[in-house]
């Protein structure tokens, strides 16, 4: 009895190498896909916070000078596993390195300046939150049909639509068409979801008592739902499909074990454990030009408190 016991153990624990084997070699493959968009791995510290600037393109073919549509500024705490996360909305006026003043989505077109890109719009955002140099080391881009083949993905995301959103462009490039109501939305219109902002409130809008509204709020809205119905896609098993997906769609100088390891940290993450920051920053037109202008002591402030990279504690 006792040999026919050993050898169901060791049964099962040759399945389970094969099966743990098979998921390791399905990640290091799927998110080898991954095109790092730096040339030399930046080594991945988790005794200290670890920032990561999130930037949704609205590029529609590949190599097409964009500009960065969305901002998200994340900081990971890995000791507690809280994040922060602050919106920076793209007409914010900054300062940007070398240029002047302007569109903080510019820096990221190399069409609008040479050296514009991810670089660019990086030091661009430490400047603007009064970050040291350096504070930003890792970002992660994705242009429309990434966003899409990520939630795709993942199955979709249910939500509340709050009210009809509909918008078709002059040119045919653009539909948004959804409807009120708590809905499962598919890759296309989480996008829509996302990218609609013809509502009055536009990109960002703030009122006296310091409520967000517009794109930005639904985005943050849409995050939140994308984290808690992903909980249960956090595993062994399903990981390698959500891989392959995320290896398809990003640019990002993360590296694929990078990626697994920030993943199975946050595996039991919650919305709960993510802190959403409202920007502090109201709009206003500058020669004639609208922006959001930002209050800078109040942003340097959440800088320091919210975004420092120095060790991981409470």
């Amino acid at each position: 009895m006792k040999r026919i016991i050993k050898q169901i153990l060791i049964s099962i624990l040759v399945i389970f190498l094969i099966v743990l084997g098979y998921f390791v070699f399905t990640v290091a493959r799927n998110l080898g896909q991954i095109n790092s968009g730096g040339s030399e791995e930046i080594p991945l510290d988790l005794t200290k916070n670890v920032n990561i600037l999130l930037l949704g393109t609205d590029q529609r073919i590949k190599d097409e000078p964009s500009r960065s549509d969305t901002i998200i500024l994340v900081n990971i705490n890995p000791e507690t596993k809280k994040i922060n996360m602050i919106s920076i909305p793209r007409d914010t006026r900054v300062n940007i390195p070398g240029h002047g003043y302007d569109k903080i989505n510019s820096a990221f077109n190399s069409l609008y300046f040479e050296d514009g890109g991810v670089n660019l719009t990086i030091k661009s955002v430490e400047s603007l939150m009064g970050l040291p140099e350096g504070s930003i080391k890792y970002f992660a881009i994705a242009n429309f049909k990434g966003f899409e083949k990520v939630i795709d993905a993942i199955g979709g995301v249910t939500i509340e639509v709050e009210k009809r959103m509909v918008y078709y462009s002059n040119e045919g490039d653009v539909v948004i068409d959804l409807k009120p109501g708590v809905q499962h939305l598919d890759g296309e219109k989480a996008l829509e979801y996302a990218r609609y902002r013809n509502d009055g409130y536009g990109d960002f809008a703030v009122d006296e008592k310091g409520n967000v509204y517009g794109r930005i709020s639904r985005q943050q809205k849409l995050i939140k739902a994308i984290i808690d119905q992903t909980k249960d896609l956090r595993t062994l098993w399903k990981f390698p499909a959500i891989s392959k997906a995320v290896g398809e769609a990003l640019d990002t100088n993360l590296t694929p074990s990078q990626i697994t390891k920030l993943a199975l940290m946050l595996k039991d993450t919650t919305s709960a454990d993510l802190n959403v920051i409202p920007f502090p920053g109201v709009p206003d037109f500058v020669d004639s030009i609208s922006y959001v202008i930002p209050e800078l002591d109040k942003l340097q402030g959440i800088g320091k408190d919210y975004f420092s990279i120095e060790e991981a504690g409470s």
